[in-house]
């Protein structure tokens, strides 16, 4: 399935003008220059007597001292647009044979490969691979450049979009509804993994980042969950940490549109952590780091209620902080307690410098 041509020096050092169809077709077929566009593309194809919109892409190799070509020949066919498929050849005697098949009767068949086919479609719930990290998402469009497919997509976590996603970057995903059920939800609530822990979203809208607060929820909107049933999440601690009570600034950005995000500044309190020894009572840790994938302290921060705000729908009741985000936004305090921020403001001068990236927050609306 690989043509090779060996090339030796001076084989074409005496050309005779004007050439013939033969010799033309000679020096095309054994031009040791590799394509590089399309443009060359298709002039090698027209070259070698294919149709004009025919394509040979053509790779050079050095071996032994000689020149080894590759050509790969590529057609599209069909009446329409839409009714039009891709066709690729390996070798010239496959590819002029379709060739001479399309000219005398109008069709063509031997493609060495099949025509390429998506793996996914409108509404498959996949995982999206960005920035390091997996994340669940929903396809909402997919679109073919030659043969290859690409997806845009909506975050399950933030509601976040994302175009332009290639096939290599998704895997089938959970679906939402049905982990929901598997947790103790109904089907209209949706769920999704965040490490250990859990992201919830009830039928209402609000979002919740552990599922001990959206099972207390669950519970005040619809039917009850059996008493027996236990969540499984370490309590927070409201005591023996310094943060305890102290500020922190966050920033959420949110999707007001199909063309608009806005950034939103909120200042919470922290009211709770779950220490890093914490386990849950099945005896794993309260809360595995994404950063290093080891058991960290998880800090919970809550927002006030701002009816007045511009985008009072949007803003967060809640968001649970690794130690690294805590330290990146908290709040100075006032100059009577300098002495005492001084530890925490070298822990977060640390913190930034140490930080490569930042991860995609979710938090609880």
């Amino acid at each position: 399935t690989i043509l090779t041509i060996y090339c030796e020096m001076g084989i074409l050092s005496n050309p005779r003008f004007p050439p013939s169809p033969a010799e033309l077709y000679s020096r095309a077929l054994w031009d040791p220059k590799p394509t590089t566009s399309l443009k060359t593309e298709r002039q090698l194809a027209y070259a070698l007597g294919y149709p004009s919109d025919w394509r040979v892409e053509r790779t050079v190799d050095r071996k032994d001292g000689k020149n080894v070509i590759r050509d790969t020949i590529h057609a599209r066919f069909g009446k329409t647009a839409k009714q039009q498929c891709n066709y690729t050849w390996f070798n010239h005697e496959a590819a002029q044979k379709a060739a001479h098949e399309l000219e005398q009767e109008g069709t063509m068949s031997g493609s060495h490969l099949l025509p390429a086919l998506p793996l996914y479609t409108k509404g498959d719930v996949v995982e999206v691979l960005w920035e390091g990290k997996w994340y669940a998402a929903s396809i909402t469009k997919r679109k073919k450049q030659a043969d290859l497919f690409f997806y845009s997509v909506v975050y399950h976590q933030d509601s976040a979009t994302q175009d332009e996603v290639a096939e290599e970057d998704i895997r089938p995903g959970e679906d939402p509804s049905i982990l929901a059920v598997q947790l103790g939800f109904t089907a209209d609530w949706k769920a999704s993994r965040k490490g250990s822990r859990y992201i919830l979203i009830a039928p209402t809208g609000e979002r919740f980042t552990t599922k001990k607060a959206a099972v207390e929820f669950f519970n005040e909107l619809g039917p009850q969950l059996a008493e027996e049933q236990d969540v499984g999440d370490p309590p927070w601690r409201t005591d023996g940490h310094e943060w305890i009570g102290r500020s922190v600034k966050w920033n959420s950005s949110h999707k007001i549109s199909a063309r608009r995000t806005v950034e939103i500044q909120q200042e919470g309190r922290i009211t709770g952590y779950i220490k890093k020894t914490d386990v849950d009572k099945e005896g794993s840790p309260g809360f595995i780091s994404e950063t290093s994938g080891e058991p960290a302290d998880l800090f919970h921060v809550v927002f006030p209620e701002d009816k007045n705000h511009l985008y009072s729908s949007h803003l967060l009741t809640s968001q649970d902080l690794e130690e690294y985000e805590v330290l990146e936004n908290l709040v100075e305090v006032e100059e009577d307690d300098e002495e005492d921020e001084e530890p925490a403001k070298r822990k977060r001068e640390e913190a930034q410098t140490s930080s490569k990236k930042k991860k995609k927050k979710r938090g609880r609306r």
